[in-house]
């Protein structure tokens, strides 16, 4: 494999490594799902994949929870032909319909629905 060059961010769990050049596709293919090689302003370089941000959390991150959890709850609870229309609408896109589900919820356009707690009435 290439030589490589360490370089630690701010935060001590966010290591990458600069690399001479890319490996070949078949290891990086090897690599899927544990190392994530990329290109980083015209140079090659890897890092571990995935990898967590951490347990502590903005205050601003943690008062979204609650948003998304009501839109993944209400989602399950559709009926066939309302996950059909969310599908459809999600067709040729690069969305699923849960994420077009999730993205109209977290921006009150399902006000008719339930809105997130917090929106007024008719959105935000």
């Amino acid at each position: 494999m290439a030589t490589t060059r360490t370089h630690a961010y701010a935060r001590e769990d966010h290591r990458m490594a600069k690399l001479t050049r890319l490996p070949s596709l078949a290891i990086i293919d090897g690599y899927k799902g544990v190392l994530d090689f990329y290109l980083c302003m015209g140079v090659p370089c890897v890092r571990k994949w995935p990898s967590s941000p951490g347990k502590n959390r903005s205050a601003a991150v943690q008062a979204q929870w609650p948003v998304f959890a009501t839109a993944a709850r209400l989602y399950s609870q559709l009926t066939p032909a309302m996950w059909q229309v969310y599908f459809d609408m999600a067709k040729d896109t690069n969305l699923t319909a849960r994420d077009v589900f999730t993205k109209s919820y977290i921006k009150g356009m399902l006000t008719w629905y339930v809105p997130p707690e917090g929106f007024p009435e008719n959105g935000p």
